[in-house]
């Protein structure tokens, strides 16, 4: 282990004193405690591939955590480093993750099976929601895709479709159609494959969820259809996890059934209950369906289980302290995510429930202000845009709590 007081690397320093993160300027670059050391670990190995197995000890010792709070970490780093630091954390898909010294070396492979294993400039997208796991969550950097993951006949088709629609970007349609085109190959050969099925009916999902995709009531129903033939023939844990949020949030109402996203929701959690994304889900549908007591409950079992604390389980927390009303609660979750992020996504806004929290909490000035800023750059002006907006909300008194603290905070009828 390099136990330098400072690692310089591409342009950053990693001040090992201070616990942080430095670009050239100086300035610091926030990381939660567990992206800070999951960049460390990839420090003290630089320029050799780190296996995820080997992050996981290492980040998260003797604590169960799921493949999606590695990637959660991940995409931390990706966003601190930035633009200027976009090609030093890279991808070698289904493996593990490589950093550089310098910016990207493209043609520089490793040997893996006795074939060479191009990199993959891996990453998040920005995109309404990160449907495997994170779902409603603060939207990351969107990367590039090299043509070497669909070149490459040593990658198995499921695993190049998998990386595909990981490194899924809005502006980028081509790499969900092409990543539709391997699992349609995948299910000639093997119709049995529930894990693929589940990934071809996210493409669906993907092009209703992305609204510039211009998926309407087609896609969204083979979307559903494709999911629950996956759990028809024995889907796993993130199959019915999917499916619960389709029927939870779809945007037509007659594809809606929150009686069946709260059965499927369950379902995930019966099947792997260690997992804390699974338990994460279920909280959110049971705070959108009523449910806000029980839904405090299951979100502090996940946060227990998943110690890097992503955004959206802050999110899914505020809310269901809302619900139960203790709104200063709700404040300290909601807080820490408050800036341009919370009002970009298309389908959940923290930054309108940080603003209704404020005011049920009596800091009715402080939720003015936070209003004011959203209406001087967003299209939403009224509370039937922002009722309208909140889809998934199939509990009324819950809605008719977040409407009445912005009410108070002065957003028109």
């Amino acid at each position: 282990m390099n136990t330098s007081t400072t690692i310089r690397f591409g342009g950053f320093v990693l001040n090992r004193a201070r616990g942080c993160l430095e670009d050239s300027r100086g300035d610091e670059r926030f990381l939660r405690p567990k992206s800070y050391r999951l960049l460390e670990v990839l420090l003290d190995r630089r320029g050799k591939l780190v296996s995820k197995d080997d992050l996981v000890r290492e980040v998260w010792p003797n604590v169960f955590v799921s493949d999606d709070s590695l990637a959660q970490c991940v995409s931390d780093v990706r966003r601190a480093l930035g633009a200027e630091g976009a090609g030093l954390l890279r991808t070698v898909p289904r493996r593990g993750y490589v950093l550089l010294d310098e910016d990207a070396i493209p043609d520089c492979p490793l040997k893996m099976r006795g074939r060479p294993w191009q990199f993959l400039a891996g990453g998040r997208v920005a995109a309404i929601l990160v449907v495997s796991t994170g779902l409603w969550s603060l939207a990351p950097k969107p990367v590039e895709v090299t043509t070497a993951l669909t070149e490459d006949v040593s990658i198995p088709a499921e695993g190049r479709a998998e990386a595909l629609l990981d490194a899924r970007d809005w502006r980028k349609r081509e790499n969900n159609d092409e990543a539709r085109v391997l699992l349609e190959a995948v299910l000639r050969e093997n119709p049995g494959n529930a894990d693929a099925w589940a990934n071809l009916g996210l493409t669906y999902w993907l092009e209703v969820r992305h609204v510039a995709w211009g998926g309407g009531r087609r896609e969204m129903k083979q979307a559903v259809d494709i999911v629950g033939r996956a759990i028809a023939i024995g889907g796993s844990a993130r199959s019915h996890r999917l499916l619960a949020e389709m029927r939870l949030l779809a945007p037509f109402p007659e594809m809606r059934s929150p009686v069946d996203a709260l059965a499927n929701a369950r379902a995930a959690v019966a099947l792997d209950p260690k997992d804390a994304d699974n338990l994460a889900v279920l909280a959110r549908v049971l705070v959108l369906t009523g449910r806000a007591k029980e839904a405090v409950h299951t979100i502090e079992q996940a946060r227990q289980g998943d110690l890097t604390e992503p955004d959206w389980y802050r999110e899914i927390a505020g809310l269901s302290y809302l619900l139960v009303g203790e709104p200063s609660r709700a404040v300290e979750e909601f807080g820490p995510l408050h800036g341009a992020g919370t009002f970009v996504s298309a389908r959940w806004w923290p930054g309108w429930l940080l603003a209704a929290s404020l005011a049920h909490a009596g800091r009715v000035e402080d939720a003015t202000m936070v209003v004011r800023i959203a209406q001087r750059g967003r299209p939403i002006q009224d509370l039937a845009d922002i009722s309208h907006s909140l889809t998934g909300f199939a509990d009324t008194a819950g809605l008719n709590v977040v409407l009445d603290g912005l009410r108070m905070a002065g957003v028109p009828d």
